[in-house]
């Protein structure tokens, strides 16, 4: 079994080519949805600074950044294994995780 934060660096998937066409279809601006955080910003950063890349990316990335059902519980089994993973901030940020597309 591996560990959620193995291979650290992975973006949950998606290619710095990606994220840096998605930033190039936006003439430049880099939108809060364009910065997809790598597992070990997620497992390490403090949770203010993940409030703001994990919600720009979930719930306002341009369309070739969206993440899926996968990526999304990814990156929440990164945030469960964190340290702090029952503090309030960390709670508050699982929270706010997009739902499933099939509900469940």
């Amino acid at each position: 079994m591996t560990s959620p934060v193995d291979n650290s660096e992975d973006r949950f998937g998606f290619t710095k080519d990606q994220i840096v066409q998605a930033v190039l279809d936006h003439h430049g601006l880099i939108r809060d949805g364009c910065y997809v955080p790598t597992r070990h910003e997620v497992a390490t950063w403090p949770p203010e600074r993940l409030w703001w890349h994990l919600l720009g990316w979930w719930w306002e990335s341009p369309a070739g950044l969206i993440p899926n059902d996968q990526q999304i519980a990814d990156c929440v089994g990164v945030l469960r294994a964190r340290p702090d993973a029952d503090s309030k901030a960390i709670q508050d940020i699982i929270a706010q995780a997009p739902p499933p597309a099939n509900g469940e």
